[in-house]
């Protein structure tokens, strides 16, 4: 069989796209991806070895921004690149990950009769998603609190799918760390986040004299502003390393945002985590993750707006007091078999409509 698939836009949509396409390679089935040229989708797609056809998508600002003059027109532009894609290749079904990429994608499945699914990352389903939901075959969810949203599609809730990770016996003493020490691991993601680093940095003496040692993704684009935190001892901090998952596995608490991925991350280390939600993504949908984790005793939410030395010494406090009851829920959690899942499903609702086609 053959699939095209929608993602972009940032690695919580891209990355599970690729983790099912992966899964549906295996099987032997053939995958092509449509996104933005010169994008994180198209680098991590071609790098993973896949056809990529790219095109112009414009986001739509929720705010009054110039650019939103330009909407229509790459909108329509974009659809009729999706169709001319979705028309060549003739796909048995078009996968969607969400992401404003995915928009005309989807449109392109619906204008062409081509199954469609979606897999929905975060807990508030993105605008794409919403709109496209009486068109939607399957749409594949990640939080149970998505159902409220979505009360009229078929919903299945498997998870996010992660991608098949080489052995990595990745040990503390590599950066100059102890086995013996609790470890926190800080990240705000790849270009950082500027409002958590800052906090650390004020928070840091009272952490090291606590008791821990730290391991400091910065990002890339605050790096330099904290770079010199790193001659302190117990402190290992770097912009970026793609070896952050097994790092996170031997972190006693984490301290992330709240984007789908981190936390699929952290259920599957099996990591108490403080979840702090960027207040800036896209109808706050950070928010929803971190308060659904919350709720169900796997990890704490502090607001940025609440984010203060004080308050992030308090929430590590408040997890490492009761860090075995927070183990014990996240050990509780089924392991991820997300990407065989959804494949499995898709595979089966496929061959099942084709059976009735051909009246079998």
């Amino acid at each position: 069989m053959k699939f095209v698939f929608g993602a972009g836009g940032t690695g919580g949509h891209i990355i599970p796209a690729i983790s099912l396409a992966d899964e549906l390679k295996h099987r032997g089935h053939e995958c092509y991806f449509v996104g933005n040229a010169n994008s994180m989708e198209e680098s991590l797609c071609t790098s993973s070895e896949y056809k990529f056809y790219p095109m112009k998508v414009q986001k739509l600002y929720r705010n009054l921004k110039p650019e939103n003059l330009l909407f229509p027109y790459y909108l329509i532009t974009s659809i009729y690149k999706a169709l001319k894609v979705v028309r060549t290749v003739s796909p048995d079904a078009v996968i969607c990950t969400g992401g404003f990429v995915s928009g005309p994608v989807a449109i392109a499945a619906v204008l062409s009769k081509t199954p469609l699914f979606f897999h929905e990352s975060n807990s508030f389903p993105g605008l794409v998603t919403r709109f496209m939901t009486k068109y939607i075959n399957t749409i594949y969810i990640s939080f149970e609190s998505t159902r409220k949203y979505l009360p009229m599609a078929k919903l299945i809730n498997l998870g996010i799918p992660l991608k098949q990770k080489p052995v990595d016996n990745f040990k503390l003493e590599e950066l100059g760390l102890t086995e013996s020490k609790p470890t926190i691991l800080v990240s705000g993601g790849s270009q950082g986040s500027l409002a958590i680093n800052k906090v650390v940095e004020q928070a840091l003496p009272a952490i090291l004299e606590k008791g821990y040692q730290l391991i400091w993704q910065t990002g890339k684009a605050t790096y330099s502003k904290f770079a010199q935190n790193q001659n302190q001892a117990g402190v290992y901090l770097f912009d970026f390393s793609s070896r952050l998952p097994s790092m996170l596995a031997e972190a006693d608490i984490a301290i992330t945002r709240a984007g789908a991925m981190s936390i699929a991350e952290q259920k599957e280390t099996r990591t108490p985590a403080i979840l702090i939600p960027l207040p800036t993504a896209a109808e706050n949908h950070q928010y929803y993750n971190a308060l659904e984790q919350d709720n169900l005793g796997l990890a704490k939410m502090l607001e940025q707006n609440k984010l203060t030395q004080q308050s992030l010494l308090q929430a590590i406090d408040a997890i490492a007091t009761h860090l075995s009851e927070y183990k014990q829920r996240l050990n509780m959690l089924p392991v991820n078999n997300a990407s065989a899942s959804i494949v499995d499903d898709i595979l089966f609702r496929l061959a099942t409509t084709n059976a009735k086609t051909k009246g079998v």
